[in-house]
C-alpha cells in the first residue's frame, strides 16, 4: 500500500535542517540527515538514530511552535500508560520558522511496507497486538489523568462534535464542490445528511486517541509480527474511540481481530462511526491541498474519494 506522504518530496531546504539542528549537533553535515516522508511534518532521520519532524511550510510558524509543544506533552503523557514504545521527545526547537521535535529512533518497519508480504493468518498477530495498544490508549485513567493534569482540552462533547461536523459540511460544499461532479457531490450529501439525521450517532464514549492511525504509523518486527511501536501522534485528542479503527483497506478479518482484542465496551453505534470516519477521510486532503494551493493533494483527494465511492456506494 502506497500513502501519498511516501510520495511528496520535501518542502525545506537541506540548509535549513542543518541550521536548525546544528545547536545540538555542531558537527552535522548534510550526510548525516536522511529525508523519509512528508505529511503534516516533515520526516528525517539523523545520523541513523535519531527522528526529527519538521511542520510542512504552511505550519512553519507560531502554530507549527504550538503543534510541537502540544505533541510533546501529549507523548510524555501517553508513553506512562502504554507497554508499546511511543516517541520519547529529546531535542525540541520553538523557532517558528524551523520548529522542530527529535527523539531517538524506534526499531521497526512501518507496517503498510510489509503488509502484503506478511500471510493473511500472520496478520492476525499484528492486530490483535494493535487492539492491546488501544485498550491501554483509551483507558479511562489515561484521559482522566490527562485533564486533571491539564494535557487535553476538556472542552469535548457529543453535542459539540455534532456543531462541528455540521459546519464541516457546510464548509466543505462552500470549499471543494465546485471542483465535483454530480455524483461526487451526491455521495458526500447523502453521507453526511445520514449520519448527522441519526441522535444515536453522536451517544457515545470518548478518550484520548491518536487521531491518524493507520499502517504508515506502526512499526512493527516483520519476522517476530510484533508491533515494536506508534508514532506520529500530532492528531492526538480527545475524541471518539471508533477514529482510531479504520483498518478498511487491511480486509475484515484483520479488522475484527483489533475489535475483539479491545477490552473496552463498543456500544451499538460504533460500527456505523468508524464507516463514517472512514468514508468521509479522504475530504481532508481535498478541503487541505485546495485551501493551501496543493494541486498533487487535490489530486489525491479525488483518487481517494472516488475509491471510497466504489467501496462505499450510497443509496
Amino acid at each position: 500500500m502506497v500513502f501519498f506522504e511516501d510520495l511528496r518530496p520535501c518542502d525545506i531546504h537541506l540548509s535549513t535542517v542543518i541550521d536548525g539542528l546544528y545547536g545540538f549537533f555542531p558537527d552535522i553535515g548534510k550526510n548525516d540527515i536522511k529525508f523519509f516522508y512528508h505529511g503534516s511534518y516533515n520526516v528525517f532521520e539523523v545520523k541513523g538514530r535519531y527522528i526529527f519532524r519538521i511542520p510542512d511550510k504552511s505550519l512553519r510558524n507560531q502554530k507549527g511552535v504550538e503543534l510541537i509543544l502540544n505533541e510533546v506533552k501529549m507523548l510524555h503523557h501517553i508513553r506512562k500508560y502504554v507497554s508499546i514504545k511511543v516517541p520519547e521527545p529529546i531535542y525540541i526547537s520553538t523557532d517558528p520558522d524551523c520548529p522542530f521535535m527529535g527523539y531517538e529512533k524506534i526499531k521497526g518497519i512501518p507496517l503498510h511496507k510489509v503488509f502484503i508480504k506478511i500471510p493473511k493468518e500472520k496478520r492476525l498477530k499484528v492486530a490483535a497486538n494493535i487492539g492491546k495498544f488501544l485498550t491501554e490508549l483509551h483507558s479511562e485513567k489515561l484521559c482522566k489523568d490527562g485533564i486533571e493534569d491539564k494535557i487535553v482540552d476538556n472542552t469535548f462533547s457529543c453535542g459539540k462534535y455534532k456543531s462541528n461536523l455540521e459546519q464541516y459540511f457546510k464548509n466543505i460544499q462552500q470549499s471543494i464542490f465546485q471542483l465535483l461532479d454530480e455524483s461526487q457531490k451526491q455521495w458526500i450529501k447523502k453521507l453526511f445528511i445520514n449520519f448527522l439525521e441519526k441522535n444515536e450517532n453522536f451517544r457515545f464514549n470518548y478518550s484520548i486517541i491518536h487521531g491518524d492511525f493507520d499502517t504508515s504509523n506502526i512499526l512493527i518486527d516483520p519476522h517476530k509480527l510484533e508491533v515494536l511501536g506508534i508514532v506520529d501522534f500530532e492528531e492526538s485528542r480527545i475524541y471518539d474511540r471508533a477514529a482510531d479503527f479504520l483498518f478498511y483497506n487491511e480486509g475484515n478479518n484483520f479488522l475484527q481481530t483489533i475489535l475483539k482484542s479491545y477490552n473496552h465496551s463498543i456500544d451499538k453505534n460504533f460500527t456505523e462511526r468508524m464507516k463514517f470516519l472512514y468514508k468521509q477521510s479522504c475530504l481532508g486532503y481535498l478541503t487541505y491541498g485546495v485551501s493551501n494551493n496543493l494541486p498533487d493533494l487535490v489530486c489525491w483527494g479525488l483518487k481517494l474519494l472516488e475509491k471510497r465511492m466504489n467501496q462505499f456506494p450510497l443509496i
